[in-house]
Parts: structure tokens; C-alpha cells; sequence
């Protein structure tokens, strides 16, 4: 007898892989985070992966793997064992923009990469120093009108999600800004602190701090609802822009070829992390929505995005190494 049959024969007639999903996880797994501890990204994965841990009965350590704007991290995901053992935590940009960005990417996201679910959606804000003398976003473009040109924006990089995000902004109100990209959204704010960048755009809790702190005033926030967060700032869409809304996604991916039984297994898990009232009250205070999309959701919303950005970045001519 054929050993593949035998080994079905002494799990009952149940098929080896079913088997092993059964009882998965029966050890540690690795949830690779492809960006350095302290980031957006690795705030939101710890906690989740610390509940899906509690639930599951086994450990879910956290691997950083920075480099490539994720890319280091999914390109691990991608050549490990579907087994359930190595997954990843990414954010939109990893598999959304990057593949329409980077020319000689090894990773292919639709072939290489299973969706498990997303966990939380970013509240992408528009932030400006303290002492621009504007309160909302309609004070700002008015501004920046009557000195066309003459303000900066700050970027995290050429092709990063904020630069992409102000592409969105500059279209929508038609303001002329010179972009200044920097190694990282950390040296662009200390130029906005600095006073030599007027605009920076990205998820709430980079700014937190220096909102606190009276050095930062956000003045619109790139959702269609209000952030609880920021209960007192209006979205861009009740200013009078209706379309001008930035969606920015964290979620779990898995390799390709993961049996089903085991990716229904963590989407059921992270389902329940995200609804767990303590995880979802400290995502809401780093600046997120926590919203939860199965397998087939995440999917869709991954094919609807690579349209939306794919317009935006052909229009721009960006194109990476």
C-alpha cells in the first residue's frame, strides 16, 4: 500500500493534512511583522497576537524583519512551510502598493500569499504644526491657494503611503505643495516641529504625542466616519470633499497553500481578538478603527485597492527599484 494511503488508513481514513489541522497549533507560531518594534504596524500586531495566543493555547511570537518597506518580511511569509508555523502581519502598502511600485519584487502577492483577514483600518489624518494659523482643512486650502508653491509637505518617502495619500489630497482640493520626502515619517515631523514642513499625512498615532503636547493640530481625518480618538475633528468628506477618503489596512497573511481548515482556524481566532473589548479599546487609542474582514472580504478589498492605487501611481509615473 502506497504510504501516503497507510498514513490515511492509521488516521482513521482521515487525509494527513486535515489531520494536521485538526490539530493545529500544536506549537509556537511566528507572526512576522516586516518593519522595526515600536512602528503602527507592530503596535497593532502584538496585542492581536498576544489574544489569538491566549485563545489558541499556543505561542504567537512577533518577528520583526524590516527592510523594503515590509517587503523583507512578506517575502519570508511567502517562501515558508503552509503549515500554519510562519505567518505575517502586514499593512496595505506591503501587498497593495508596493507590488505596483517596485519594479524587481521576488514576492507575487496573488500567487505566493494567502489572505487570512483584515484587523483594523488606520485613521489617516492631515497634520499640521500648531502655529499655521488655520482650524480645519477648508482654512488650510484656502491658505495654501493664496501661497501656491510655497508650502511643504513631508513624506515618509518617495511612493510611501502618505506621499500616495497627499497624491489623493492634492487632487481632490487642488492645492500646490512641494513634496519633501524623507527617510521616514520620524525626520519629516521633526521638520514640521522645526517649522520648514506645513503638511504631513498619516495614520493618528504618530501624532499623538505631539498632539498632546499642543505642537501638532490634526485638521481632518481621511474616513467616512469620525475617529473616536479625535471626537472633535471632522472628516474630509464633512468638509466638503466627499470623495476624498484614504482607506490604510493592517491584516494577516498566510503562505499559499495553507490548508483551508487551518486558515478558517486563525480567522476565526483573530475574529475574536479583534472583538475583544480590551484589544479593540487600545487599538482605538493608537488611532485605529478595529474592523474585521474574513478571508473572502480581504481579498476583494485587496483586488479593489490594487485598482484604485494602481490608476493613481500610473497617473504619477512613480516606479521604484
Amino acid at each position: 500500500m502506497h504510504r501516503r494511503s497507510l498514513l490515511a488508513v492509521a488516521l482513521g481514513g482521515v487525509p494527513f493534512a486535515a489531520a494536521r489541522a485538526q490539530d493545529y497549533p500544536s506549537r509556537p507560531v511566528k507572526v512576522v511583522v516586516g518593519f522595526p518594534p515600536g512602528g503602527g504596524t507592530d503596535l497593532v500586531a502584538r496585542p492581536l497576537a498576544a489574544k489569538v495566543q491566549s485563545l489558541l493555547g499556543q505561542s504567537f511570537v512577533i518577528d520583526n524583519k524590516g527592510g523594503a518597506n515590509g517587503g523583507v518580511g512578506l517575502e519570508i511569509v511567502a517562501k515558508s512551510p503552509p503549515d500554519g508555523y510562519t505567518i505575517g502581519h502586514v499593512n496595505s502598502s506591503v501587498v497593495v502598493t508596493n507590488p505596483l511600485l517596485y519594479r524587481n519584487l521576488t514576492t507575487n502577492v496573488e500567487r505566493d500569499l494567502a489572505p487570512i483577514c483584515t484587523v483594523a483600518d488606520s485613521a489617516v489624518v492631515l497634520a499640521i504644526p500648531a502655529d499655521l494659523p488655520v482650524k480645519n482643512l477648508k482654512e488650510f486650502v484656502a491658505l495654501a491657494k493664496s501661497q501656491p508653491g510655497k508650502l511643504n509637505f513631508g513624506s515618509g518617502g518617495l511612493g510611501s503611503v502618505d506621499h500616495l495619500s497627499f497624491e489623493v489630497v492634492k487632487r481632490q482640493t487642488g492645492i500646490d505643495f512641494l513634496h519633501v520626502p524623507y527617510r521616514g515619517g520620524g525626520p519629516a515631523l521633526a521638520d514640521m516641529l522645526g517649522g520648514r514642513v506645513q503638511l504631513m499625512i498619516s495614520s493618528f498615532g504618530m501624532y499623538k504625542g505631539q498632539v498632546d503636547a499642543g505642537k501638532v493640530r490634526i485638521i481632518a481625518v481621511l474616513s467616512r466616519e469620525r475617529h473616536p480618538a479625535l471626537p472633535d475633528v471632522m472628516t474630509a468628506v464633512e468638509q466638503g470633499w466627499p470623495n476624498l477618503v484614504v482607506s490604510v489596512w493592517q491584516g494577516v497573511m498566510a503562505p499559499a497553500q495553507t490548508p483551508a481548515a487551518i486558515l478558517d482556524r486563525l480567522e476565526a481566532a483573530y475574529r475574536q481578538a479583534v472583538a475583544d473589548p480590551e484589544v479593540s479599546a487600545l487599538l482605538v487609542s493608537l488611532g485605529y478603527f478595529p474592523i474585521f474582514r474574513g478571508r473572502k472580504e480581504t481579498a476583494t478589498l485587496m483586488r479593489d485597492e490594487t485598482a484604485r492605487w494602481s490608476a493613481i501611481i500610473k497617473e504619477l509615473g512613480i516606479q521604484l527599484d
